[in-house]
């Protein structure tokens, strides 16, 4: 039975990718046995960071035309791929009986590892929380910038708003030195737990770093390509860290049907009130849905900047006076 664990960001390009595959490869190097599921299904890149062409994908699964056991691909860094697809509308609109027709097959091949991560897509739509939801873990990554910051604590209050009691970690993505990494912890840690009661445990940070860049240039893995980096140097600390951690229990049969559970539902209405964020079930359209997002992304950035002055300042936080926003 697999640890399953699914990697996401509130925010897009903070390095979710990079992250899952380079963690992945250290996994692999420590002689674990590691897939990855791409589970972008719009918009799967790991192919690509891999440098290989993935010519069977999940929606040739989907579709019936390949056996599940013929979509898998044994990369050369001992890490196996189940790969998304790129650019298929219709992978990103699946219909009912095609995305629990996919979530069984893609359980028969994965049940040999020991460790599953998941790539999903960026965001809380629906579609993400709900693998999310079905998770044991989840392992956020986090921007130095205040639009990161805000939408990885907007995340994690949706996680809370849907009763989801599983492990919430995340690492600090694109800093100077782990010193600023850990102070970016310290402000989702002290938010999510004195508002939401949440404990966010922190894997470590991954730098900025020129040699990702040119990795990723490469299509060679960067723990591959610069072996002696910083930031690979960072990606085997994080790997050790988890190795570290408790597994999570997980039933595996209850976490599949949990998975196509929510991403068969046609109503979410937790979700989207979570993700109004306006603390009530009537949004009054798109237009007041997109106001009270960017409301509580400006709340929760003030909110945040005074609640890591007091931190730093060596005093204890003082009682924040809390709204809908919180």
């Amino acid at each position: 039975m697999p640890r399953v664990i699914s990697i996401t960001s509130g925010k897009g390009g903070v390095g979710k990718s990079n992250f899952v595959l380079n963690v992945g490869i250290c996994l692999a190097m420590m002689d674990h046995r590691v897939q990855i599921l791409d589970a972008d299904l719009g918009l799967a890149n790991i192919d690509v960071l891999l440098g290989i062409r993935a010519n069977k994908t999940l929606e040739d699964v989907v579709f019936g035309r390949i056996e599940p056991k013929d979509v898998l691909i044994k990369t050369d860094y001992r890490v196996e791929l189940i790969p998304g697809c790129s650019g298929v509308q219709d992978m990103a609109d699946l219909k009912q009986e095609q995305i629990e027709a996919l979530v069984s097959k893609v359980m028969t091949i994965s049940d040999s590892s020991e460790y599953l991560l998941v790539d999903t897509a960026s965001g809380i739509s629906t579609g993400v929380i709900s693998f999310l939801l079905a998770s044991p873990e989840v392992i956020i990554g986090v921007g130095p910038e205040p639009t990161s910051l805000t939408d990885a604590y907007a995340m994690i209050k949706v996680l809370c708003k849907n009763d989801y009691h599983g492990r919430i970690s995340m690492f600090s993505s694109m800093v100077k030195n782990s010193a600023s990494g850990h102070a970016l912890y310290k402000k989702i840690s002290s938010a999510s737990q004195r508002f939401l009661d949440t404990h966010v445990e922190y894997l470590g940070s991954v730098y900025q770093d020129e040699k990702l860049s040119n990795a990723v240039s490469d299509q060679v893995p960067a723990v591959v390509r610069y072996p002696t980096s910083d930031i690979s140097r960072c990606y085997r600390v994080i790997a050790l860290t988890l190795l570290g951690q408790e597994p999570s229990e997980v039933d595996q049969e209850k976490f599949w049907t949990r998975l196509i559970a929510m991403l068969s539902k046609v109503s979410k209405p937790r979700v989207m009130r979570a993700v109004s964020f306006n603390g009530d079930g009537d949004n009054g359209g798109i237009e007041n849905t997109i106001h009270n997002i960017l409301d509580e992304q400006r709340k929760t950035r003030l909110l945040l900047e005074r609640l890591v002055a007091k931190i730093e300042q060596g005093a204890p936080p003082a009682r924040l006076k809390t709204g809908p926003f919180v």
